[in-house]
């Protein structure tokens, strides 16, 4: 299976993911949902995050060019919202899923969908 099918079939494809990318930990974009905007540069301040999320508490987490308030985080995941959409991101060993989910997807469905896949990721060791 390709990244894109990983975004298209796993992420997107379930219905509880809005939009989806898959990037390495050093930024680069593997796969991304066609015309979500996310960026090298908002991955890369994504991926740092993961070890220090205090600056997420003041200035948000970027995705796509959209400020999102940032809701809580661990060493395997971030969460954010702005308004009734909201950032689910997992990390593995090799890479960050990015999901994005807008009503009427719950954020628990988007959750579970993004760490199932990482969960999985994680097992054949990416």
């Amino acid at each position: 299976m390709s990244w894109n099918d990983y975004v298209s079939k796993q992420l997107t494809g379930t219905g509880n993911v809005s939009q989806g990318a898959i990037a390495g930990l050093d930024g680069s974009i593997w796969a991304i949902t066609e015309g979500w905007g996310v960026t090298q540069q908002e991955c890369q301040a994504i991926v740092t995050g993961f070890a220090n999320p205090s600056g997420f508490h003041q200035s948000g987490l970027m995705c796509a060019g959209e400020r999102y308030i940032f809701l809580s985080g661990n060493d395997d995941v971030l969460r954010a919202r702005k308004g009734s959409m909201g950032i689910h991101v997992a990390k593995t060993n090799t890479a960050i899923i990015l999901a994005k989910y807008e009503d009427p997807i719950q954020p628990g469905q988007c959750a579970a969908t993004v760490e199932a896949l990482a969960d999985y990721l994680k097992s054949v060791n990416f």
